[in-house]
């Protein structure tokens, strides 16, 4: 098992092309705006696709929390492409091959499970990891509530 980031520490920056080809890193929101970082199983779950979906119903309850979100997972960029366009996702898609993010991260690979573990994180403005969830099994995914509460308890402390 990977370790996973301390909550409270400092969030690894990384940088990775989006579907359009432009390099996007974790500090280019740094004290603009809170990230939810999600690492998908990739676009063959049926859990992962679910969710995606779900971000995207709510999307704009996460934007007026001044959040975005950021989904990172295993396809090769002209497959995120694809899906991106025909799903009509309004946030940002990085597309992680080699997994070099989704690691740093911690996102845990079970092959007894089928594959890599659906992990979502918030980061705060400052960069901070405020929220963390591993998934033990591929439908282990927090619903979009819980991850709005947490931005909501972050604008209550002031850090939104």
């Amino acid at each position: 098992m990977l370790e996973q980031i301390q909550i409270g520490a400092e969030a690894p920056d990384f940088a990775l092309e989006d579907i359009q080809g432009r390099t996007v890193r974790l500090s280019d929101y740094r004290g603009r705006k809170h990230v939810v970082l999600v690492f998908t199983r990739g676009f063959s779950c049926p859990f992962c696709r679910r969710h995606v979906a779900r971000l995207r119903q709510d999307y704009q309850q996460f934007t007026a929390r001044g959040a975005e979100i950021v989904v990172i997972g295993p396809e090769e960029r002209e497959a995120f492409v694809r899906h991106w366009k025909r799903e009509g996702f309004p946030f940002v898609g990085l597309p992680d091959p080699s997994h070099q993010v989704a690691d740093r991260y911690g996102q845990e690979v079970n092959l007894l499970k089928l594959g890599r573990m659906p992990t979502l994180l918030v980061v705060d403005k400052a960069g901070r990891v405020r929220y963390q969830h591993h998934a033990d099994a591929m439908w282990d995914i927090p619903a979009n509530a819980e991850v709005l509460g947490v931005l909501d308890r972050l604008q209550q402390e002031g850090s939104g």
